[in-house]
């Protein structure tokens, strides 16, 4: 006999919109999917009156009204970094509810502090969109807990190889920023994505898992994407190479060193023909030698099917 288990919406913008979407227009292959009936709730944003395409998702202003109701067994975090979403993360496992999120900086930041809470109220806590959105990245680290990891090195991060590919073809760092602002792929302060902090919170999560223990994001070394130069560039090209932003781990037998910036690869390769929101991961172990993941990294529907896919693996753990 199958049950019914509701999910709740923290966070409305893009990812949060695609899930609702989702919600309205595949419930019957979630259910079969999952085993149950699952049922979003409700959403919680800060404007209930701003009009979204969202499947029609009940709308409320208060967190505590999805955090409290017990007709919610899974919450869906979509807000973004630290505050409020911890506190928020916090109060629904002491509520007995499972959490999946794609908050990259919470998770990377307060790993110790989520994965203990979670543990202690004996619920999941799933974040496979913090890393590679469609990309299985995470799941594929997670099964990789025999080996000895070696190295993680790709492209964690699409608006920095969107920002390379339009300075190789002729403009200027300030004019590449600007068009990836125009198209939604940086924000308007851009400091997360071309100063390192994203994919230094995305290396410290795969680091974390791969190692077994927290790797705090601020042992990343960071270089900015910000002195890039048309020199450059066209050096590299006379190598027979392009400049994207790398993200790279070495794990070391006394210790890991993990550094995210800008660094030559070859022109042919998976990083080098990346030019959008295409993430590139490729991971190196004793046991399982080297595996190349490549897809989607960014985006609305990319990443909800991330959170999607976490949903309803809680729910098939769920008698």
């Amino acid at each position: 006999m199958t049950k019914t288990i509701g999910v709740g919406l923290l966070g409305l913008g893009t990812v949060g919109a695609a899930v609702a979407r989702a919600f309205a227009e595949r419930g019957p292959r979630l259910d079969a999917t999952a085993g149950h009936h699952l049922a979003l709730v409700a959403a919680c944003v800060r404007d209930a009156g701003k009009a979204r395409d969202a499947g029609g998702v009940p709308l409320t202003r208060d967190p505590f009204a999805i955090l409290d109701d017990p007709a919610v067994g899974i919450v869906v975090e979509v807000i973004g970094g630290m505050a409020p979403a911890r506190d928020l993360q916090l109060a629904a496992f002491e509520r007995g509810k499972h959490v999946v999120t794609a908050n990259k900086e919470l998770i990377a930041r307060a790993w110790n502090e989520l994965h203990e809470t979670a543990r202690l109220a004996k619920r999941q806590l799933r974040y496979e969109a913090a890393v590679g959105a469609a990309v299985p990245v995470i799941a594929a680290s997670r099964a990789l807990g025999a080996n000895r990891p070696r190295i993680i090195r790709g492209l964690l991060n699409g608006t920095t190889s969107y920002i390379c590919s339009r300075m190789e073809a002729g403009l200027a760092f300030d004019a590449a920023l600007a068009e990836a602002q125009a198209k939604g792929y940086a924000e308007a302060d851009p400091a997360n994505d071309v100063d390192g902090l994203d994919a230094a919170y995305k290396l410290s999560i795969l680091v974390s898992i791969l190692d077994g223990r927290w790797y705090s994001p601020d042992n990343v070394r960071r270089t900015s994407l910000r002195g890039l130069t048309a020199a450059a560039l066209a050096e590299a090209a006379g190598r027979g190479n392009r400049v994207r932003y790398l993200a790279t781990a070495d794990f070391g037998e006394r210790a890991t060193k993990a550094r995210v910036g800008p660094e030559e690869v070859a022109a042919d390769s998976l990083e080098g023909r990346a030019s959008g929101p295409t993430n590139v991961v490729t991971i190196e172990a004793d046991l399982a030698g080297e595996l190349t993941f490549r897809g989607a990294g960014a985006g609305g529907e990319a990443t909800a099917s991330a959170i999607l896919g976490d949903v309803i693996e809680i729910a098939r753990s769920i008698p």
